[in-house]
């Protein structure tokens, strides 16, 4: 008697649980579009409550596909794409600006809205063809460019569109791109317009694919620019130009643990703005400039994963190969490694009281860039230059 009563109370929240089921909403229903969303939209006043609704738009875009749903969708859609408060239309574009699955006709009209809606659909928007983009870049204020330039894998078409405004911050971010395809002419002509532009510089060193010319061209503006900061205007005083040059000479007579113990401190601060990616080659190259050796020093090493004195060894002896050797291991770009090059021989040239020069020629540059390139290529050579 008391098994049938399990039984039957089995049987019963089985049931029960199945009633439930069927009176539960399906998991994220909630979060899809519905009539009532369409007849809210219709009748609310808050825009709260309407940028509440855009934001569930990305998870109903699927439904565009089935017959009986795409109706409620577009008309959501029709009515938010034109809703007067630019809260609502910009939540819109964050939910619909990565999809492929939104109608082409709101993408349009979103991109040509004022930036804050426009800037979602601008960056991620994979719906919008080069000529459209070329258009909007042509036809509107520099915020839309800089939205456009930092778009993944820009053709050179558009970056050419870009390029011809030009504006120096669309330049740089457009230079921040790893993805963009630049081509020789138009970084031919951001160097040309925009060469002196610190920004620019720095994010200019850093695509790969330079051709030689234009490396010689750029260092030798920032060469200019290393000069004048540290020579012309004395941004580098004398003692610590003294300090460069006769750092690994005079390492083994100062007080060893004075020194370790302010490097260990130093350390750590530098230690944790790398580890937050704020420690970035420019950071290093603006410390050289402005005379903080020790803070360039421990900036090497934390990239190069190798001690302190060892790095300093390096970057002193005679022997240049293993300067070049422990830019590698840092990760410089090559004209990086130039400049790097240079502020230390600008450096010696301020002791030995030597007039600087403000660049290498053409023949030293080319030789230069293909050692480096050489040791880039044979990391035994860059391990043993390295361990010497």
């Amino acid at each position: 008697m008391v098994q049938g009563s399990a039984d039957t109370e089995g049987i019963g929240s089985r049931r029960r649980e199945a009633l439930l089921a069927r009176t539960r909403p399906a998991i994220g229903s909630e979060q899809r579009l519905s009539s009532a969303d369409v007849e809210r939209l219709a009748r609310d006043n808050s825009p709260v409550e309407r940028a509440r609704i855009a934001a569930k738009v990305g998870a109903s875009l699927g439904s565009l596909a089935q017959p009986g749903e795409r109706a409620v969708v577009e008309s959501v859609l029709r009515l938010l794409v034109e809703d007067v408060a630019a809260e609502v239309r910009k939540a819109l574009a964050e939910a619909v600006a990565a999809s492929e699955d939104v109608p082409g006709w709101v993408v349009r009209k979103l991109a040509r809205d004022e930036i804050a809606v426009a800037e979602p659909v601008l960056r991620q928007s994979p719906l919008l063809t080069d000529e459209e983009l070329i258009a909007i870049v042509k036809t509107n204020a520099m915020q839309y460019a800089l939205a456009v330039a930092a778009r993944t894998g820009l053709s050179e078409a558009v970056c050419d569109a870009l390029v011809a405004r030009g504006e120096a911050p669309v330049a740089a971010e457009l230079l921040a791109n790893p993805s963009a395809r630049l081509s020789r002419a138009a970084l031919e002509r951001v160097l040309e317009e925009h060469g002196r532009d610190r920004r620019v510089q720095d994010r200019l060193v850093r695509r790969p694919e330079l051709p030689f010319e234009l490396v010689e061209r750029l260092v030798r503006l920032v060469g200019e620019r290393l000069e004048w900061e540290l020579v012309e205007t004395h941004r580098l005083p004398r003692e610590k130009a003294q300090a460069i040059v006769r750092a690994a000479r005079e390492r083994s007579t100062i007080d060893l643990v004075a020194r370790d113990h302010g490097n260990r401190a130093r350390e750590q601060a530098l230690a944790a703005r790398w580890r937050a990616g704020e420690l970035g080659h420019e950071v290093l190259l603006a410390m050289l400039r402005e005379g903080d050796v020790a803070g360039f020093e421990i900036g090497v090493a934390l990239h190069a994963g190798e001690t302190l004195g060892r790095v300093r060894a390096m970057l002193y002896d005679p022997d240049r190969r293993r300067l070049a050797a422990i830019c590698l291991r840092a990760g410089f770009p090559l004209t990086h490694y130039l400049l790097v090059r240079m502020a230390l021989e600008l450096a010696e040239a301020a002791v030995e009281g030597r007039p600087p020069r403000s660049a290498y020629g053409p023949d030293t540059l080319r030789f230069l860039e293909e050692q480096y390139r050489r040791l880039a290529a044979d990391p035994e050579k860059v391990a043993l230059l390295c361990a010497v």
